[in-house]
């Protein structure tokens, strides 16, 4: 798959294992849309597998979730846009802006398309575009009463997790997954070699998240690191850039890639961890995807979320 730039609408390519036996232009065209980020975007995998038995798949999201967009198996092409009504950090309405996203969405000749969003988030306002854009079919989930814009309206169970949920709606759509195919998070492989990065032996992955930093989340990182080094591991460090005085010297013990990695890469570096301690729940989405055991130590604990089973120290 070729690289691209993150800029509005432009598509990016190729064929694997997965689609390249079909023929695009004898294949049905479907539209798939989650405008989040990488960590959102990997849960929405399984879904895709099962579109893609049919369909030629586009998948339209945030600039943020476009490289995790360009991972998953199934997906021959990806377009980002920043929506007004999705995003920490949207932007302002612009009529130019959507006028322009009606009209390539209208270009890419859509048979079908399904809106994928997460707990709280409409799915209306990308609807109404996209039947602006003559799409004469979408499918979308929610509890909102949706008037003309979807033809499928799939409110799931409000406890069930975020893949199933997109699990059924394509089902509702009338897409299913290849048999025996169990529904798991992937991603596109082969990866690309990392012993360049990581450098020889095992290893295990410490991602930083933005709650490392601050005296507190300082402390808790270089006593785990710490830790961790004494106890025998190698540590090879991702995510948010970590001061030096926290992290301690990079030697043949610790390996600092925090901030040098691509999606991509870093995937391929947490694929072939031992264990990985997730400082965020896109790092956690990403070890499941690759199949690395997630672990908790005191100094690793994602906000929110509950520690992970095993235990690393």
């Amino acid at each position: 798959m070729r690289a691209f730039a993150l800029d509005p609408f432009r598509s990016r390519t190729g064929i694997d294992r997965f689609s390249g036996k079909f023929s695009y232009s004898a294949r049905r065209r479907t539209l798939v849309v989650r405008l989040d980020d990488a960590g959102e975007v990997l849960l929405a995998g399984p879904a895709i597998r099962a579109v893609a038995r049919k369909s030629h798949v586009t998948f339209l999201t945030a600039p943020g979730g476009a490289e995790a967009a360009a991972l998953l198996p199934g997906v021959t092409d990806v377009l980002t846009w920043r929506a007004p009504w999705a995003g920490e950090t949207p932007p302002a309405v612009s009529a130019a802006e959507v006028a322009l996203l009606v009209k390539r969405m209208a270009a890419g000749r859509f048979d079908d398309a399904l809106i994928f969003t997460s707990r709280g988030q409409s799915p209306l306002p990308t609807a109404m575009v996209l039947r602006l854009a003559g799409i004469s079919h979408i499918a979308a989930m929610g509890s909102e009463a949706p008037g003309s814009l979807l033809d499928v309206w799939h409110d799931p169970a409000p406890d069930i997790a975020e893949p199933d949920r997109s699990l059924a709606l394509v089902l509702a759509a009338g897409y299913e997954l290849t048999p025996g195919d169990k529904g798991q998070l992937a991603v596109r492989r082969p990866l690309p070699a990392t012993q360049w990065l990581t450098g020889k032996g095992p290893y295990v992955v410490a991602h930083a998240a933005e709650s490392a930093a601050g005296p507190q989340g300082a402390e808790r990182w270089a006593a785990a690191i710490a830790d961790l080094v004494g106890s025998g591991h190698r540590v090879v460090l991702t995510g948010k850039p970590l001061d030096s005085g926290i992290t301690g010297p990079v030697t043949e013990k610790v390996v600092d890639l925090a901030g040098h990695t691509d999606l991509l890469q870093l995937a391929a570096v947490v694929d072939r961890a031992e264990v990985v301690l997730a400082g965020s729940a896109e790092l956690e989405n990403l070890a499941a995807a690759v199949s690395t055991p997630i672990a908790w130590h005191p100094g690793f604990q994602v906000p929110g979320r509950e520690p992970a089973a095993a235990s690393l120290g």
